[in-house]
């Protein structure tokens, strides 16, 4: 892996693929280890700014971010979490941004809790 910007395509269940991308220099080993798990899929879940699925992936906190706008892609250690953010808002401590959404995030806003969801890298 040795691009700075890493394409991927986020898919939700009953919703049209999404472009985004990782972005190395945010936090290169957590987006190193996401590279190597993917694809990413789970269950999709809500807080009041964000859709998230639980992962696998284990890493420590690298680069944590205070905020995060809306768009952006995080992960966050304590509880093996990458989501999208869907407002801009305060960041829950440990949260580090790991890449940003290309295509109109907006339509996550759409995705109901439960559905599949799956970050993909782009071929």
């Amino acid at each position: 892996m040795t691009a700075a910007r890493i394409p991927i395509t986020v898919k939700v269940e009953n919703l049209p693929d999404l472009e985004g991308e990782l972005l190395r220099f945010a936090a290169p080993l957590t987006v190193a280890e996401m590279v190597k798990h993917m694809p990413i899929e789970g269950f999709l879940a809500r807080w009041e700014n964000a859709i998230y699925i639980i992962t696998n992936i284990q890493r420590g906190v690298e680069k944590s971010t205070p905020k995060l706008s809306a768009g952006d892609i995080f992960y966050w250690s304590p509880e093996k979490v990458v989501g999208i953010a869907l407002n801009e808002h305060v960041a829950r401590a440990q949260t580090l941004k790991v890449g940003r959404m290309i295509s109109d995030y907006s339509l996550l806003e759409k995705a109901r809790v439960g559905s599949r969801m799956r970050f993909v890298l782009k071929a």
